[in-house]
């Protein structure tokens, strides 16, 4: 495995400037404790997308209940966060020196086999909504279903409802097919709120250049994470710097326009990234454990994948406070300012402008 390198130190202009920002984390599923929304207070982070239900297909009422307890935090550290429903509350948040926090879903259960439900978690606050998880449910397949589907009729139906109730349709775990299909039926642009570059590193969990192009045509974002098996192929030479290699890469292929942050922290969830249990599958048909990581990181070593799961992050940006980080290093890559600042967050910003509706 990797040793860990020397902490780095943001120079000043970069710390001055990601306090400026407007910083979006565009997935954050960690325990949102107050440990944790002070980490994600020091770093400077604006809002973030917060995973009410993942691969774990929550029901319509229980995933209700998931955002009743989630009001509950916010209500009891109100002091440092707060809801976001809309760009204006972004901006609330951000004079109010509070981390705010979009509601979102990793997978689209919660709607059953009806539509109609859209707009009940519209109601409650859910602003983006991700097709599938892992493997296929009713909508889509997701990127480890090897039958590799496109869109259901039911599916369809959804993306519809979701544009006419102005939510953001996420594809990053999203099956190749199924997120071809779903940037031309959506009529509003999408996004991959966390995935990286498949060409750099080999997983199907990472997003193809066809993809990639399709998504910036229709104006979409894609936010960039962390996770060492989505860096680099052999995810124990994961650093900060090749996570900034994932960003150029975007910025040359697609624009920087298209480009922001999307970690995917999971602080909180025991040591890792995932438990190394057995495999479970559950009501969405979702691996856990080192079976799911082995299965999205074809490259490496069965008998490595155990390392990782005590190595969550790339080395230089393995938690919110660690963020001003990734500022330094699109300044050092030279980047501009205003560049700087669109990735952090205005690009986020812009299409939630355009996607999100009262």
């Amino acid at each position: 495995m990797a040793t860990m390198r020397e902490p780095i130190r943001p120079a000043r202009r970069a710390t001055e400037l990601h306090k400026r920002a407007v910083v979006i984390d565009a997935l954050d599923v960690s325990v949102m404790n107050r440990v944790h929304l002070e980490h994600m207070h020091q770093g400077g982070v604006t809002a973030a997308n917060y995973t009410i239900t993942l691969g774990d297909g929550l029901d319509f009422r229980e995933t209700v209940h998931a955002i009743l307890a989630m009001d509950t935090v916010l209500e009891v550290n109100a002091d440092i966060a707060r809801p976001v429903r809309s760009v204006a509350e972004i901006a609330a948040a951000k004079s109010e020196n509070r981390v705010g926090i979009v509601y979102g879903f990793q997978n689209a259960t919660p709607f059953e086999r009806d539509e109609r439900l859209v707009r009940v978690f519209h109601a409650l606050g859910v602003r983006i909504v991700q097709l599938a998880y892992m493997t296929g449910n009713l909508l889509a397949d997701g990127c480890l279903e090897p039958r590799n589907g496109g869109l259901s009729l039911f599916g369809r139906a959804v993306i519809r409802e979701l544009n006419r109730h102005g939510m953001l349709i996420d594809l990053s775990h999203v099956g190749d097919r199924s997120t071809l299909e779903a940037i031309d039926a959506s009529a509003a642009p999408v996004a991959f709120t966390h995935a990286n570059i498949r060409a750099l590193a080999d997983s199907p969990r990472n997003k193809t250049d066809e993809a990639l192009r399709a998504l910036a045509a229709r104006g979409g974002v894609v936010g960039f994470t962390s996770l060492p098996g989505f860096t680099a192929s052999d995810p124990r030479e994961a650093t900060l710097e090749r996570y900034l290699d994932h960003i150029d890469y975007a910025v040359q292929l697609i624009g920087v326009e298209h480009v922001g942050l999307g970690l995917d922290f999971v602080e909180g969830h025991v040591e890792g990234t995932l438990q190394p249990t057995a495999p479970r599958w559950g009501g969405a048909n979702v691996p856990d454990g080192t079976a799911g990581l082995v299965a999205m990181l074809p490259t490496v070593p069965p008998e490595k994948i155990r390392e990782l799961v005590y190595r969550p992050y790339a080395d230089g940006i393995q938690s919110s406070d660690q963020l001003p980080n990734i500022t330094d290093g699109l300044l050092r890559r030279g980047y501009s300012d205003m560049d700087v600042l669109a990735i952090l967050g205005g690009n986020w910003l812009r299409l939630f402008e355009q996607v999100w509706v009262a």
